[in-house]
């Protein structure tokens, strides 16, 4: 071997040395004789007339123990498949005859089973070794992989040829490898002889660079993601009629009027994923959960409760009561703690899926919003388009002539022509075989299975809003709508549950009455709204009176309740007439006792000797008499 090789290898590292520095101050490295081939020990002791020292043979170590979950996927198959087949082999050598020839026959009933398979007496015996020493990398089939991940190129010079190829100027590889050489010589001097030529990085560019990294590095992002960078493909063909409804909210690109002013509705609708059809839609001012909540129950009472729905990152979507807060849920302890009752969607056993954030194109609403735009929206005169450039010209004149359809008007249109217009128009979507029929055969014809409500009461249940936790308090407990507190409350309730926390469920639209949950979710009785408690200060006698009745009638009930719990013959002496009986009994057993032994008795005197004056402490006597001197003798004088 070269000294100049020698050389390198002790400071890369690949000789085991010691760095020391000679007289001239220079670094020499003293190589270790026993980090050497035999071949090269044995040549220097015969250079050097010393004897050449034989190597005891020494016992074979333990394999160092590597965990199952070392390997990669396919090794833990290959050792889960070999511990089978290991099972197997001991299982068939316990039928009669000689354990050579059921190896044997062992042997070929593997072959037989996998002509491909590699396997033969003898490597059965050693990897049923390896297992019974727990060596899993014995049962591994390590043939090819000695080598693999190892390149000659240091990696320090490997990182360097990257810095200048990966460049958005694209630099050529050939000049890449020179300015490496250059930067090399210069900063690293010791690695400059370990180079390899060209072609070695040129391969090492095709086989270790990803095509990825060499479009980002040298294209820029947008190469990235128009060549590289994955989109989604969703598969229909599996897939059932409600089993997914996709919901979102649709600015109408119709304007319309409620008699003074002209302005835009929105749509929140739901759609099945399957067929394409609009199952659920509410014609609204302003999206909202509430509006989400009603295009829910109108599909739910058309065509069944789905499986999953899919919704965007929008409010009107995560809210705590409808289907939860997802990814805006606060991080805060006080947040995670807090327990909130189960949501609507909960209630209806329906799965909640959200988009990707800023990602509109995973949901395939936004395409058939796309076909109601052109198939529906453009029915109308006043139409205004989705922008400026697709606004028509007489819009304008249309709009001051007092022309489009009231708010009522587009609401009934729009709901007929869902249902019976664009959810009868031909399927296209990507399953072929559905393509050309219409949607709602396709949805009839993929519609396996369907769940509905056992009644119309008891969807409404399902379907009422919840509120968090709220703690009863004298008037009862409240839900406020606006700036107004209305108040629900019973006798009986508030006796049982005053400084409990309940939950209440209601119904928007009817605001009479609650339902009360306790905080397991079980459900506690119906309250009306009070209303004879809350009253205004012109309030008539008559309300007052109805308001003290009240009043008195929660006194009455809560004595009652008192009485039944606690017993009559105790009254409000008993326990002073028990106190007073264990202080007499215990001073006539005192009396009876023998008088104990006499014991030293100090006395403790009132009077208090004062403390002597420490030196320098301070004479108030002194300090008057200075101040009347100094001012000429006392005030009344």
């Amino acid at each position: 071997m070269p000294l100049r090789t020698v050389r390198y290898k002790a400071q890369t590292g690949q000789l085991k040395a010691e760095r020391i520095m000679n007289v001239q101050n220079r670094p020499e490295y003293a190589v270790l004789l026993s980090t050497l081939s035999p071949s090269a020990q044995l040549r220097y002791f015969k250079e050097h007339g010393q004897p050449f020292p034989l190597v005891s043979e020494k016992p074979a170590s333990a394999k160092a123990y590597k965990p199952l979950d070392h390997f990669s996927a396919a090794e833990r198959e290959e050792i889960r498949q070999e511990m089978e087949t290991l099972a197997r082999w001991q299982e068939y050598r316990r039928q009669p005859g000689r354990t050579a020839e059921l190896d044997a026959e062992f042997v070929e009933l593997l072959r037989q089973e996998d002509p491909g398979r590699a396997v033969s007496v003898k490597t059965l015996y050693r990897k049923k070794k390896a297992l019974e020493e727990n060596d899993l990398a014995g049962l591994v089939d390590g043939r090819g992989k000695a080598r693999k991940g190892r390149s000659s190129i240091d990696e320090t010079v490997w990182q360097a040829f990257l810095s200048f190829y990966l460049d958005l100027r694209e630099p050529k590889a050939k000049e890449c490898y020179e300015a490496t050489i250059q930067y090399v010589r210069r900063h690293y001097p010791a690695l400059v002889d370990g180079i390899p030529t060209y072609s070695t990085f040129v391969r090492h560019i095709e086989k270790d660079v990803p095509y990825a990294v060499q479009q980002l590095g040298r294209e820029g992002k947008k190469a990235l993601r128009d060549r590289c960078a994955p989109y989604v493909r969703r598969i229909y063909d599996n897939m059932e009629s409600n089993e997914i409804w996709v919901a979102d909210n649709h600015t109408f690109d119709i304007i319309s009027r409620d008699g003074k002013t002209t302005h835009r509705l929105y749509l929140t609708a739901f759609l099945d994923a399957r067929s394409g059809i609009f199952t659920g839609v509410y014609v609204t001012t302003a999206p909202s959960s509430q509006s989400t909540v009603i295009a829910l129950r109108r599909g739910i009472q058309r065509y069944g409760i789905p499986d999953v729905i899919y919704v965007d990152n929008g409010r009107e979507f995560l809210t705590f009561d409808l289907g939860g807060l997802g990814h805006r849920k606060k991080k805060s302890k006080a947040a995670q703690d807090r327990h909130d009752p189960p949501t609507i969607l909960q209630r209806l056993g329906i799965e909640m899926m959200n988009a990707q954030v800023k990602n509109a194109r995973a949901k395939i609403i936004e395409r058939r919003f796309l076909d109601f735009k052109n198939r529906i929206s453009k029915l109308f005169e006043t139409y205004t388009g989705g922008n400026v450039l697709e606004k028509p010209e007489n819009l304008e004149k249309l709009l001051r002539a007092g022309k489009g359809p009231t708010d009522l008007e587009l609401t009934e249109a729009v709901e007929q022509l869902l249902e019976g217009y664009l959810n009868e128009q031909p399927y296209g979507g990507a399953v072929a075989a559905d393509r050309g029929k219409p949607r709602m055969q396709v949805y009839n014809e993929n519609l396996h299975r369907k769940r509905v409500p056992r009644s119309e009461e008891d969807l409404n249940l399902l379907l009422m809003r919840s509120t968090r936790a709220i703690k009863v308090d004298r008037p009862g407990v409240y839900l406020t709508v606006g700036k107004t507190k209305i108040y629900y409350r019973t006798d009986e309730f508030v006796l049982n549950y005053q400084g409990a926390k309940v939950y209440l469920r209601y119904d928007p639209l009817d605001l009479s009455h609650v339902r009360a949950y306790d905080e397991d979710d079980r459900f506690i009785m119906e309250l009306p709204a009070d209303s004879r408690m809350v009253l205004e200060y012109r309030a008539s006698a008559e309300e007052v009176k109805e308001a003290q009745q009240t009043i008195r009638s929660f006194e009455k009930q809560t004595a009652e309740r008192m009485a039944a719990m606690t017993l009559k013959e105790i009254g409000p002496n008993t326990r002073l007439d028990l106190a007073l009986e264990t202080a007499r009994e215990n001073m006539a057993r005192r009396a009876e006792e023998p008088a104990p032994g006499a014991k030293l008795i100090e006395l403790q005197s009132a009077y208090e000797e004062p403390m002597l004056k420490a030196v320098g402490d301070i004479d108030l006597d002194r300090m008057i008499n200075n101040i009347i001197t100094e001012n000429g003798g006392y005030d009344d004088e």
